[in-house]
C-alpha cells in the first residue's frame, strides 16, 4: 500500500527544493546586456559592419544595436556595478564619451572607435578581446549535468520510497 500522505508531503518537499534554487530576479528598467561581460554598442548603419569584423576575427562578443542615445546611456550606468564589463563603442560615440567623461574609472573597460573595420580590430585589441570566447561548452554542459543530478536524485529518492513502502 501507498501511503498517500507520505507521497503528498515528499512531492512538496522535493517541489520547495526546487523552487528554492530558482534565483529571484529584480529588474531596472531594460538591460538588454546583463549577462554580456564584452558587447558592442552599435546602431542600424554600424551594426552590419561590427558584425563582420567580430565574425572575420572569430571573437565571441555580441553585438547590439541601440535606437537612441538614452538607451546607451542606461545601459552603459550598468557598467559601474559589473566590474567584469567590457564595451566597444561604434556609435553613440557622443554618449559615450560623455560618460566616460563623467566616470573615469571604467575609462579600461570602455573604447570608443571609429566606424570603420580598422578602428573596431583595435578597438577589441585595447579591450583585450581578441581571442576571447566566453563560456563555450562547458559552463552549459556543467550546468545541465548539475541540474539533472539534482533532479534525478529527488525523483530517485521518491521512487525508491514507494518502491520500498
Amino acid at each position: 500500500m501507498i501511503n498517500l500522505k507520505s507521497s503528498g508531503i515528499s512531492i512538496g518537499i522535493f517541489i520547495l527544493i526546487i523552487v528554492a534554487f530558482i534565483v529571484p530576479v529584480s529588474a531596472h528598467g531594460v538591460h538588454v546586456t546583463t549577462n554580456e561581460s564584452a558587447f558592442i554598442i552599435a546602431d542600424d548603419s554600424t551594426g552590419k559592419l561590427a558584425r563582420s569584423v567580430v565574425d572575420d576575427l572569430g571573437v565571441n562578443v555580441t553585438v547590439y544595436k541601440f535606437v537612441s542615445a538614452e538607451d546607451v546611456a542606461h545601459e552603459l550606468e550598468s557598467t559601474l556595478t559589473n566590474p567584469n564589463q567590457k564595451i566597444l563603442a561604434v556609435s553613440y560615440t557622443g554618449t559615450v564619451q560623455n560618460f566616460i567623461n563623467q566616470h573615469p574609472e571604467v575609462s579600461s573597460r570602455i573604447v570608443v572607435a571609429s566606424a570603420n573595420e580598422n578602428a573596431i580590430q583595435q578597438g577589441l585589441s585595447k579591450l583585450n578581446l581578441v581571442g576571447y570566447n566566453s563560456a563555450g561548452f562547458m559552463t552549459p554542459l556543467l550546468s545541465g549535468l548539475l541540474i539533472g543530478l539534482v533532479f534525478g536524485l529527488g525523483i530517485g529518492a521518491v521512487w525508491m520510497k514507494r518502491k520500498l513502502s
